[in-house]
């Protein structure tokens, strides 16, 4: 969704998985949609680790899993424009996707959220699966391959690199770097960019360049962060809520530029530089 319009989605489960599944990825105004099997039936769904909860589901496919209960509560969220919606949650005793057991999960309702810049602009309107659907599952995400697998731990190759990280509220941090300054950085799958919030760059006394990657009537700046000896990123300044602890988040060009497995039982975080598949 490099253009005229973007979307950010952020917000602020559990499996015996016996074979691994891969499942096809396609991007829709840059955001990753994956085609997930559920009680018989196929249905889209964002794929957005930027989400803490385990899965955001929409009426229809709420009506369609069989034993979801709903819990008679209203959870609140919040994403990164700061608003916030109520949405309805509920509980399945078995969540199987693509075959795969996710055991008993609790989710909410999917309500619309996102921080949109432009016109057109607008998440995709499906069924979410979140970061903490993986709290026992792990899973390898590879973007410049339009590839989402799960189901069996990865024995790590080589190519595999692990990397220090935390976990925060906003989700898995890591942090990235200039010759001037230092960003602690939330990965976001459903972000179709990278941002860096303006007092973060102030506080560091860090350089911008100006673009205009919004259009001429929205000037714009960006600092240059980059892994340790790795591909250089544009984070965009842009501001984010107060409640949003991080110095920015991390968007499609970090996951363009690097294949992503997560074991988040055994706090582990892996990166390969990404290899795109052959044509």
């Amino acid at each position: 969704m490099i253009g005229r319009a973007f979307v950010v989605a952020a917000l602020f489960g559990v499996t015996t998985a016996r074979a691994e599944v891969s499942v096809p990825v396609a991007l829709e105004k840059g955001i990753p949609v994956a085609q997930l099997t559920i009680a018989g039936a196929t249905y889209p769904f964002t794929f957005d680790i930027g989400s803490g909860r385990t899965v955001h589901l929409t009426r229809e496919v709420m009506a369609a899993i069989p034993g979801l209960k709903l819990t008679g509560r209203k959870v609140q969220s919040s994403d990164l424009t700061g608003k916030v919606r109520d949405e309805e949650e509920f509980v399945i005793p078995d969540l199987v996707i693509n075959g795969v057991s996710f055991g008993e999960v609790t989710g909410v309702s999917h309500e619309p959220w996102g921080l949109t810049i432009g016109e057109g602009a607008g998440p995709p309107p499906h069924s979410v699966i979140g970061l903490a659907l993986f709290e026992k599952q792990p899973f390898v995400y590879d973007q410049s391959r339009l590839e989402l697998r799960f189901g069996t731990p990865l024995a790590l190759g080589k190519e595999w690199h692990p990397m220090s990280h935390e976990r925060a509220h906003e989700g898995i941090v890591m942090t990235l770097s200039n010759p001037r300054g230092k960003y602690r950085m939330v990965f976001d799958t459903a972000a179709n960019l990278s941002l860096v919030k303006p007092q973060s760059v102030q506080a560091q006394g860090d350089q911008t360049a100006k673009c205009d990657l919004f259009g001429p009537a929205r000037p714009c700046e960006y600092v240059g962060v980059a892994l340790e000896g790795g591909v250089p990123l544009k984070a965009y300044l842009m501001p984010l809520p107060d409640r949003f602890a991080a110095d920015g988040i991390l968007g499609a060009d970090f996951f363009q530029a690097y294949g992503v497995y997560m074991d988040l039982a055994n706090r582990t975080v892996a990166l390969k530089p990404a290899r795109p598949a052959a044509k």
